[in-house]
């Protein structure tokens, strides 16, 4: 049963919920979900600091220190909005340990930690970025709270040339490192970034759209992501690889 917004949107703020005029479950709700979305731009920001260590394409090194500046601005964005809930950058990241782990949280973690080369780079981009932007979106522009979508805003006007670097990026890597490789690397990624934006019709992503936190649901989302990036692949003579069909995805 497809379930649908209560909440319209930006019609909620900080005031309402510590006064108690929304219900206990929406504070809950909205605290997980800040939270992980603060992360996954902490997490994307260390994965442009690892970048513009390892990078040595000296092209590259401006738009990299540019992202980097503009994820660490974002995630202090969103880590404020959790302070107006009173919860510190520390507090809402342990909130975030069990899931840090999981799938869903894969991407951004390995571009975060294991970020070595400049193929790394351009599927990260790839693969993070153009994940994260179909997310704030879709989902958080339209938030019914009032914070997080003015966030959203801000995100996605700071980031409207990350698509196109992303994409410029792909038809770089087929450049030079050739379509073999490109695509043997599009198969460790893809997956992980389908991944990153969760487990279809999860009672949590059902609550998110009740509460007008999220318009769409996660595997929506996935398709969307999925659809674009085909387009782009087979421009440049590239496949998407075939991937297992539930929740968490794996090359098949």
């Amino acid at each position: 049963m497809s379930v649908g917004r209560q909440i319209a949107p930006r019609t909620v703020g900080p005031d309402d919920i510590k006064a108690g005029r929304v219900d206990p479950q929406y504070r809950k709700t909205l605290t997980r979900l800040l939270a992980a979305h603060a992360l996954a731009e902490k997490l994307t920001a260390l994965g442009y600091e690892r970048a513009l260590e390892a990078v040595r394409d000296t092209e590259l090194k401006p738009i990299i220190e540019k992202n980097l500046v503009e994820e660490r601005k974002h995630a202090r964005l969103v880590y404020r909005a959790l302070e107006d809930l009173g919860l510190n950058e520390q507090a809402s990241d342990r909130t975030m340990a069990a899931a840090y782990s999981g799938p869903s949280f894969e991407a951004p973690r390995y571009f975060a930690e294991h970020m070595r080369s400049e193929l790394d780079l351009l599927m990260a981009t790839v693969s993070v970025d153009m994940t994260g932007l179909i997310m704030i979106g879709v989902n958080y522009r339209e938030s019914s709270y009032t914070p997080h979508a003015h966030a959203a805003e801000l995100i996605l006007e700071e980031e409207a040339d990350h698509d196109v670097f992303a994409s410029e990026l792909l038809g770089q890597a087929v450049e030079h490192f050739g379509p073999p490789r490109t695509h043997q690397a599009l198969r460790r990624w893809i997956p992980r970034a389908v991944n990153f934006f969760g487990p279809p019709a999860s009672g949590f992503t059902n609550d998110c759209i009740r509460f007008g936190l999220k318009a769409s649901d996660n595997g929506e989302l996935a398709e969307l992501y999925l659809t674009m990036l085909e387009r782009r692949t087979t421009q440049l003579g590239l496949r998407l690889p075939k991937l297992t069909p539930d929740y968490p995805h794996a090359a098949a």
